[in-house]
């Protein structure tokens, strides 16, 4: 026999009733939102308003005496010395860069907050923002005034990806001591290491007033490169090359004659905290009459050097065309302005340039009749 049918009437009460139960939660959670709506729209307050993190702090710029930095990994203060000189303490008061403190305080001056997010500490990592003392990944940057007043300060966390706009970036921020966070944009950024602060105005030395350059390296014997006039595009080693040896290029010279050209330094010490005694020497003539004289040694796989520079003024001719090197008119002062910053301090310098400047004549030469660039 056939099997009776399932009952149709049941089976669509069955559904009927899971719709209907269906609709009800629906319809609640609308409701519930309608009230949390209305509840936000009762305080005053339906979104947050983007507003300025320090809206007092441009009118005090000139109040800031010291900005600390604190990571977990350093922490350091730069100050501002009675007659207006920003400075390192713990570089033993070296002169701090100018362009990277106006930058800090005018971006944290205009820095705007413009979203609410997470009040949970536990989250607080994850965006960058933990307390560097407990070793949390945020940056804990304070401004203050000469009675130590605190202007400014903020924990700088992670930047937030899709939020920058109108060339202005984002980052997670928190006030010190509170656990809310708020993405905030502007154009603000502290530098976290201690060398990134350093003024590295330095030597600068242009290409087309050098006129020789004599080098007694660590190894080996003394010698020079020299040019006749500064519209000459190569150097010319002086001394006379040993039997059998050639110069690698007719260009290998420029490289030790060019040496000073986009001089820079990573770090910088006290000259006593260091023995030059058995430093190679490098001196750098210039057509003008301006005369470097440098020391370098190596410790470690680290290049340091010393400067001292030295001006006497040479007759100068014309300039044969507009467009000819002009020569420096007062190398006098040039000299004493640059021993004015380097007197007293020994330099880092890049290793390549370390190597170029205590290059051995060897290390310029190859054999007889080898192929180039052996």
């Amino acid at each position: 026999m056939t099997a009776p049918a399932t009952p149709i009437v049941p089976v669509l009460k069955r559904r009927l009733r899971s719709l209907t139960y269906l609709a009800g939660a629906t319809g609640l959670a609308v409701i519930l939102a309608a009230v949390a709506v209305w509840q936000l729209a009762s305080t005053g307050e339906p979104e947050f308003k983007p507003e300025r993190m320090f809206p007092a702090l441009e009118a005090k710029a000139n109040d800031i005496t010291s900005i600390q930095i604190e990571t977990k990994k350093a922490s350091f203060n730069i100050s501002r010395t009675a007659n207006g000189v920003w400075r390192l303490p713990d570089k033993a008061n070296y002169p701090a860069d100018f362009n990277t403190l106006r930058k800090v305080i005018l971006g944290l001056s205009e820095l705007d907050l413009v979203e609410r997010r997470t009040a949970r500490t536990d989250w607080h990592d994850r965006l960058g923002l933990g307390l560097p003392k407990t070793g949390g990944s945020g940056t804990l940057v304070t401004l203050k005034d000469a009675k130590g007043e605190v202007l400014a300060s903020l924990i700088a966390g992670a930047s937030v990806e899709g939020a920058s706009a109108g060339g202005r970036k984002a980052i997670y921020v928190r006030r010190l001591n509170q656990d809310q966070t708020f993405v905030a944009r502007g154009d603000f950024s502290a530098p976290a290491e201690l060398t990134q602060w350093l003024d590295k105005a330095f030597v600068d030395l242009a290409r087309d007033r050098v006129q020789k350059a004599a080098i007694k390296p660590l190894k080996g014997r003394a010698y020079t490169v020299t040019r006749a006039t500064p519209q000459d595009a190569n150097f010319r080693v002086v001394d006379s090359i040993p039997a059998g040896r050639t110069l690698r290029t007719e260009t290998e010279a420029n490289g030790v004659g060019n040496a000073l050209l986009g001089l820079s330094f990573d770090d910088v010490v006290p000259q006593t905290t260091l023995d030059f005694t058995t430093a190679a020497r490098a001196e750098f003539v210039s057509f003008d009459g301006l005369t470097l004289s440098l020391s370098l040694i190596e410790k470690g796989q680290d290049f340091w050097m010393t400067v001292n520079a030295v001006g006497v003024p040479v007759a100068q001719t014309p300039p044969a065309s507009p467009s000819a090197p002009r020569l420096k008119p007062d190398v006098v002062k040039e000299a004493k302005e640059i021993n004015g910053v380097v007197a007293g301090w020994a330099y880092k310098i890049p290793r390549y340039k370390g190597v170029l400047l205590s290059s051995p004549l060897e290390d310029l030469l190859k054999p007889v009749g080898s192929p180039p660039g052996q």
